[in-house]
């Protein structure tokens, strides 16, 4: 197939026999099962797949660090107020990132559970 590449690249060939090598990289496909992809194309599925990976990592990271947030606050809370309700894994379960931050600070300091959550 790298040769077929090469040929294809650099060579013009007569309308007729075009088409007859055409015939025969077919063939060829057809009975190795696979296609023939330019080294335009490999280039453009190696970068996709690179920029792929970047943005799994970069929402990876982000849904990470607010699954730590959220993990850190609940154990505060457990530690500060004795057993959660329902409730409030329910609220932490549906709060951003700097809901988190804000209810984390305040439990630091409030003297009861319901106070954390007092402004929303």
């Amino acid at each position: 197939m790298s040769l077929y590449a090469f040929i294809d690249w650099v060579l013009a060939l007569p309308e007729a026999l075009e088409e007859d090598y055409h015939r025969c990289i077919q063939a060829i496909e057809e009975a190795e099962h696979m296609q023939y992809v330019t080294t335009a194309e490999r280039i453009g599925i190696r970068k996709g797949r690179q920029e792929g990976r970047q943005e799994g990592r970069q929402e990876g990271w982000q849904d990470g660090r607010q699954e730590g947030q959220r993990e850190l606050l609940e154990q505060l809370l457990a530690a500060r107020f004795g057993a959660l309700p329902g409730a409030v894994a329910v609220r932490l379960a549906e709060a951003e990132s700097a809901q988190l931050v804000a209810w984390f600070q305040r439990a630091l300091t409030v003297p009861s559970l319901e106070a954390v959550f007092a402004d929303g």
